[in-house]
């Protein structure tokens, strides 16, 4: 049944491939007839190629000729371009630096110059160089000069100053006015010696240094006889002596602030006078004890075993001698004793203690005074500031603080107060402590005598 099956289905499609075998062999004739058609296109396209192609390399060697030859002319017209940049970039930098040194030299070098020259001309070159300066600081600022002119008078300026110069270093001697010490002006002579500027009157013997701090006027410092007449011998013979101030008038106008003692204790107030009250009072007091204190003697010690000796032997108007002879406070210590000597120790001892006592007020008397003097003296100073400030403060109201001349009164009165009672409160509180040592070494070395004496009298008793 199978393979009937399989023959029937055989004798059916065999007219469908016998059919099919017909077209593909016809295909492949059609294909065939198409390659050869290509194959004989593409050997006359490769003859026509190799035709054509020395003719193309011919063209195409000489273009390469000419675009090297072009090269080569493009890298020459670059090379001398970038040379010319660099030389252009080179005078660039050149005239740049050039403006900058000259712009260095025109608004900073030049005016400073200028503007130094102007702050170093004394009162007396101000009178005649000056001017120059003042028309060329107006020149400057007039914005229609031009850079080249300015430039041609800051040359000519600083070519007119340099004879200045040279004449200031070695000194040299022109005319002018200056205002002297009596408020007048009066011409004379001009002495210019470095830094240091002179003047001698013509009308008046008036002569002295020149002070800079006046930078309107000349203003003349009086000196004494001789260097006013050092400086007219100087201003009329060109030869002399002149006295040099290398302070440039600073120790002259310090001099001039100075106080005598009496302006100093005026400018202090009302609370001065109290602080020199406890000023004296403590001078005083120190001086007298100081005397007192300080001349007190001590017996030698043999003295002591002398009068002993003097009582074992029942000579006590010979031991009362020997004590008489002694410096007081120790004779009034030892004679009591020894006109106790016949009584018991303890009695001797009492005796001896109750002097002591009686001495011992007698050298401290009049210390409290130096000591409460020490305290209060400070007190009083700063009383005096307070009211010192309290006066500046209604000042301040009165002129307000711009001007501080009306408020050194009250300055004055608040710092000078407060000097005075230090300048008294130390020495006087240095001195208390002195005199109170001095006391208390006085009083150590007399007890050490009694005790000493009532000893020695101890062992005679006991025997």
């Amino acid at each position: 049944m199978k393979y009937l099956r399989r023959i029937t289905l055989i004798a059916l499609l065999c007219p469908l491939l016998t059919a099919h075998a017909v077209s593909i062999e016809q295909v492949a004739q059609a294909r065939e007839a198409k390659l050869e058609a290509s194959l004989q296109d593409l050997r006359q396209l490769r003859e026509t190629i190799h035709n054509e192609r020395l003719p193309l390399a011919q063209k195409l060697q000489s273009l390469d000729a000419q675009v090297s030859e072009l090269e080569s002319e493009v890298a020459k017209v670059q090379g001398l371009k970038d040379n010319q940049d660099l030389e252009l970039s080179s005078l660039r930098e050149k005239v740049q630096h050039r403006q900058r040194s000259i712009d260095y030299i025109t608004r900073t070098l030049i005016p400073s110059h200028i503007a130094d020259i102007d702050a170093s001309l004394s009162m007396g070159q101000r009178q005649h160089f000056g001017e120059q300066i003042r028309s060329y600081n107006l020149e400057i600022e007039n914005i229609n000069t031009a850079e080249l002119e300015k430039l041609q008078q800051s040359l000519a300026l600083i070519k007119a100053s340099l004879p200045e110069l040279n004449e200031a270093l070695g000194g040299h001697a022109y005319a002018g006015k200056a205002l002297t010490p009596s408020s007048t002006f009066e011409t004379g002579t001009f002495l210019e010696v470095g830094p240091l500027l002179y003047f001698a009157s013509d009308q008046t013997p008036t002569a002295g240094l020149v002070s800079s701090s006046n930078h309107n006027n000349a203003e003349v410092l009086p000196l004494d006889k001789r260097q006013s007449s050092d400086i007219q011998a100087v201003a009329n013979n060109k030869v002399g002596t002149l006295a040099m101030d290398y302070t440039h008038g600073a120790a002259l106008a310090i001099e001039a602030t100075k106080d005598s003692i009496q302006e100093h204790l005026v400018k202090g107030g009302i609370w001065v006078y109290p602080i020199l009250a406890f000023a004296f009072i403590a001078t005083i007091v120190s001086i007298y004890k100081g005397i007192q204190i300080m001349t007190i003697r001590h017996p030698q010690p043999l003295v002591i075993h002398d009068i002993i000796a003097k009582l074992r032997a029942n000579k006590q108007d010979e031991a009362l001698a020997i004590a008489e002879a002694q410096p007081q406070p120790a004779r009034q210590i030892l004679s009591a004793a020894i006109e106790h000597s016949n009584e018991s120790v303890e009695m001797v001892e009492e005796v001896m203690y109750e002097a002591m006592l009686t001495i011992h007020p007698k050298l401290e008397r009049f210390l409290n005074l130096i000591a409460v003097t020490a305290a209060a003296a400070p007190l009083l100073g700063l009383l005096g500031t307070v009211t010192g400030i309290i006066k500046t403060f209604r000042l301040m109201t009165v002129f307000g603080a711009g001007d501080p001349a009306p408020l050194i009164s009250g300055i004055s009165e608040a710092l000078i107060t407060t000097e005075l009672g230090l300048i008294l409160a130390i020495p006087a509180l240095v001195m208390h402590a002195l005199l109170s040592r001095k006391v208390t070494g006085t009083m150590a070395h007399l007890e050490k005598m009694s005790v000493t004496f009532v000893n020695g009298l101890s062992r005679q008793k006991i025997k």
